[in-house]
């Protein structure tokens, strides 16, 4: 998830009960991940104001169809809404925010604006019910389970754009630029350039593999040719 700047874990449990207290028993661990991952206080949902903003929505939003069915998922398992105060974040009902300054600053660099949505259709929401009969655990361990939440995402946002034939090089900057202090939820941007570049790798290996073999199959499944539905 790409978060606003500020955000962190401070003393207090950002999910609920007070962790050097103990006073309280934590909820689930399913309960927990989806807090932290999902439950943040969500950015303020705006209206498209002028033909540019609307141009730049339609068009992220068929990539955000290929993106779904690439996860293997629905299309109507996402929706994508302009917001402000964000880059991007997705909910744990699919809906995907988008901000509006992040949308017309890289207008004119798909590559990034599909990295990022990719990012957050990733994390794949509706998956997090497996966590749920997990019993709960400690701040640390909960952080640890989330940046291997946020590598799952890496890894496919740099497998998607190889299927999806764009560049990985655009998103892997803005990564590194955008980087903030250390995040306990979050590997450094160097190893996660690392992540998202070998989910690259690994797609354009099962691109090249596909064109190779199978010519026809690759040209009708093709995401960017996007003969699926929609």
């Amino acid at each position: 998830m790409t978060r606003i700047g500020g955000t962190g874990i401070s003393g207090k449990n950002p999910y609920g009960p007070t962790w050097t207290t103990g006073a309280k028993q934590a909820e689930s661990l399913g309960q927990q991940v989806q807090d932290e991952l999902f439950g943040k206080k969500k950015p303020r949902e705006i209206d498209p104001d002028d033909a540019t903003v609307v141009a730049q929505l339609a068009r992220l939003r068929a990539w955000q169809k290929k993106l779904a069915r690439l996860a293997g998922d629905d299309e109507d398992d996402y929706t994508l809404v302009l917001a402000e105060g964000t880059i991007a974040m997705i909910d744990a009902r699919g809906k995907v925010y988008v901000g509006k300054r992040f949308l017309l600053a890289f207008a004119s660099v798909l590559d990034v604006q599909v990295g990022v949505l990719a990012h957050e259709i990733g994390h794949r929401p509706k998956r997090w019910a497996e966590y749920k009969s997990a019993a709960p655990r400690s701040k640390e361990e909960l952080e640890r389970l989330c940046r291997t939440e946020e590598t799952y995402a890496d890894y496919f946002a740099g497998r998607a754009l190889a299927e999806l034939g764009l560049q990985v090089e655009p998103l892997c900057r803005f990564l590194t630029d955008i980087a903030e202090l250390p995040h306990p939820e979050y590997f450094a941007a160097p190893l996660r350039v690392e992540v998202i570049k070998e989910g690259y790798a690994d797609g354009r290996r099962k691109h090249e593999l596909r064109k190779k073999m199978f010519p026809e199959l690759a040209r009708r499944v093709s995401a960017k040719a996007d003969l699926g539905r929609g």
